[in-house]
């Protein structure tokens, strides 16, 4: 592929690629490492699906990997709760794997057992023969020649008027006492896997080493959500901190919805529902898919059944309330074609890389490289049905010379684009539906690259900041490369504070929000789950007392402080009236002396940040702040009229005026309701000053 003009055309697939002056960025980071991809899978109860769960045929389509092919190699199977039915799922589990080869992965999950049916708890005294009753699974299935890769001791605890029920505690004590003899047959052990992925049932257990040990997957479902949803439902702070690897062990939308549904939106008849909203169509599964893995830290995802009316390839409804063409019963779904765009090329053992996330308005990306390191994988999703998407990829770490591109839309499937070449290490390409009503899509991009090693970050400036002294917000490390060496993270790759600075960025290429003001460059923008670090040395070990410049307007701003991974201060609040009226918070901390990396993590959105200053001791005084009584304030205090404001010494405003010099302490006076300790701050100037006021 050549470039012509402004407008190059790729003659295979006769597709012309426009490239605007500007376009959506995905950084991506080669060297940049999160979690370990397992692969990608679907489920199979031959007790529930009549026998007919999963077809020789079926397996070829579901677990091959050449074009028309899905790509997965992960089944998940049911351990029945009578021994004699254990058999039902075997020959499913060789076809997966005859087609499946080295990469497949079985698991299984019991829904009850001969001690516990459903809406019933297991009597404590029965976990032994219950964990014997598991391991006589997993030894049937390993002497079959289908081992099991891992099992789980619970279907869905919290769902359990149809299925068995588990507290928190009783998945604690199970986990403790227990779970470690499931790996008597050489099985990884998964947790019980929370319908809604409730937190609050795995949290004790994360919270004790000696119990985590225990487990070697977190599962969990994701029911509780749909396309709505807020990303905090996919994400676990204590499980990123515990290093836990986890597992979306099921998910599936309505009974009678169809697989083959891309944007539409149906009310449909369910097992337990005369008239049920179906709540996860193609679209949304490859937003999931995104969220999932991309934001939750997910290594894996299985769709519920493999073959059904809104699976991953198409049966009849067997309720007949849908009406499914006999043309595409036994053809992948739309569903299995958004499914394939990641199973048929993030293959198990490849690891997510770092990429930038969000790169606009309903534009999510992730990238990944393959487990021998020579391949990067990028994923596109367009979430946006009225407009195409201009997306220029960036890579570093590697060296890619041409992507492979396929598309799944409304009306293509896992197409086959051809390639498109990189120049100095970056694409541009143009995410294209085919013309139809809708532009949503989804994109794979799969390019050859030999990695690099990673580069060091670097003070801004070359040296450490100097603690007890100020941190300006806008002097973030300089990156490197690779998950050691980033130095920030940022929502989009958008500067929107760049337009404040005559359109230039002041920190160019890092998307970070950095506005000019008056009192110079402030970061603003700033949401949740973004983050800052700077690299500090602190002269002194000891208490020290932490000042933050913030401008907001929102009640429910605000961050968090860390130093080396250890938390400083916890969600620091952060209050204002104007994004214009820069106002002080502080919190105590306690420093170790030495070179150290700060981390500003942002836990509340929308605030401005000027600087983060820190003083010697407990309580300390802020350095900003001149102290100025109302005796001497006309000695101290500039000369020209000017607008202040005034501050109670929790940081809340409390008054405003214009005045000359000689007249700031009497209008401080009369503008506050009692006497006591206030800060005037002069707009022009933007210094802070301490005024005593006696009443």
């Amino acid at each position: 592929m050549r470039f012509m003009g402004d407008v190059f055309k790729v003659a295979a697939f006769g597709m012309a690629f426009a490239i605007p002056s500007v376009a959506a960025t995905v950084n991506v980071d080669v060297t940049e490492e999160h979690q370990v991809i397992r692969g990608f899978g679907g489920m199979v109860h031959n007790t529930w699906q009549s026998g007919n769960g999963l077809s020789d045929a079926d397996a070829k389509i579901a677990f091959g990997t050449g074009e028309g092919t899905i790509g997965l190699n992960t089944l998940r199977i049911p351990v029945n709760k009578n021994s004699n039915d254990f058999s039902k799922e075997l020959n499913a589990a060789k076809s997966a794997k005859k087609y499946a080869g080295d990469d497949f992965i079985l698991y299984a999950t019991p829904w009850d057992s001969p001690y516990a049916g459903g809406n019933t708890h297991i009597n404590s005294g029965n976990y032994q023969k219950y964990t014997d009753h598991l391991n006589n699974f997993a030894e049937y299935m390993k002497n079959q020649g289908v081992p099991l890769y891992a099992i789980s001791f619970q279907n869905e605890p919290d769902w359990c008027g149809e299925w068995t029920c588990w507290s928190a505690d009783e998945i604690y004590n199970y986990s403790k006492n227990y779970a470690d003899q499931l790996r008597k047959h050489g099985t990884k052990v998964i947790s019980a896997e929370s319908f809604r992925y409730d937190k609050n049932l795995y949290n004790k257990v994360l919270n004790d080493a000696n119990v985590l040990k225990n487990w070697d997957i977190l599962g969990a479902h994701f029911y509780a959500s749909d396309r709505t949803t807020q990303d905090n439902f996919f994400q676990y702070s204590l499980a990123d901190q515990k290093n836990v690897e986890r597992w979306m062990t099921e998910h599936y939308t309505e009974s009678q919805g169809s697989g083959n549904d891309w944007r539409v939106i149906r009310n449909t008849g369910d097992q337990a529902n005369a008239n049920k909203r179906d709540t996860v169509n193609a679209m949304d599964l490859a937003y999931e898919l995104f969220r999932g893995l991309a934001l939750g830290n997910f290594s894996q995802y299985t769709w519920w059944y493999i073959r059904r009316c809104y699976g991953l390839i198409m049966e009849r409804d067997f309720g007949n309330k849908l009406s499914v063409p006999q043309g595409e019963i036994g053809k992948i779904s739309k569903r299995g074609y958004v499914m394939s765009q990641y199973a048929r090329f993030i293959r198990p053992g490849a690891v997510r890389v770092g990429a930038t996330a969000k790169p606009e308005t309903n534009l999510f990306a992730s990238a990944y490289k393959s487990k021998d390191g020579d391949s990067v994988i990028v994923v596109l999703v367009n979430r946006d049905y009225k407009n195409d998407k201009t997306v220029t990829i960036k890579v570093q770490g590697a060296d890619v010379q041409s992507f492979h591109m396929y598309t799944t839309s409304e009306t293509k499937n896992a197409k086959d684009e051809g390639e498109v070449e990189v120049k100095n290490g970056e694409v541009t390409i143009k995410m294209e539906s085919g013309g139809n009503t809708y532009k949503d899509c989804i994109v794979t991009l799969v390019g050859v690259g030999t990695p690099s090693e990673p580069t060091p970050r670097e003070p801004f400036g070359g040296k450490a900041v100097e603690i007890p002294g100020k941190i300006e917000a806008e002097n973030f490390d300089v990156p490197g490369t690779g998950k050691a060496n980033k130095s920030y993270n940022e929502n989009d790759s958008d500067d929107h504070g760049a337009e404040s600075n005559g359109g230039k960025s002041y920190r160019e290429g890092t998307g970070v929000d950095i506005y000019k003001k008056a009192t110079g460059y402030v970061v603003g923008y700033n949401e949740e789950g973004e983050w800052l670090e700077y690299s500090v040395n602190v002269k002194e070990a000891g208490d020290y007392t932490m000042f933050a410049s913030i401008a907001t307007e929102n009640s429910t701003a605000g961050f968090s402080l860390s130093l080396d991974g250890d938390v400083l201060a916890e969600n620091v609040a952060v209050s204002g009236s104007s994004f214009d009226e820069f106002t002080k918070v502080k919190a105590n901390v306690t420093l170790p002396a030495g070179e150290h990396i700060l981390r500003m993590a942002v836990t509340g959105s929308w605030f401005d940040i000027d600087y983060l200053n820190f003083a010697k001791g407990k309580d300390a005084k802020d350095p900003d702040e001149e102290p100025i009584s109302i005796a001497d304030a006309r000695l101290r205090m500039p000369t020209e009229a000017e607008n202040y404001r005034v501050f109670d010494a929790n940081g809340m405003l409390v008054g405003k005026f214009m005045a000359t010099s000689s007249d700031v302490a009497r209008q401080t006076k009369n503008v506050v309701r009692q006497g006591g300790v206030y800060f005037v701050k002069s707009l022009k100037g933007g210094k802070s000053y301490r005024i005593s006021v006696t009443k």
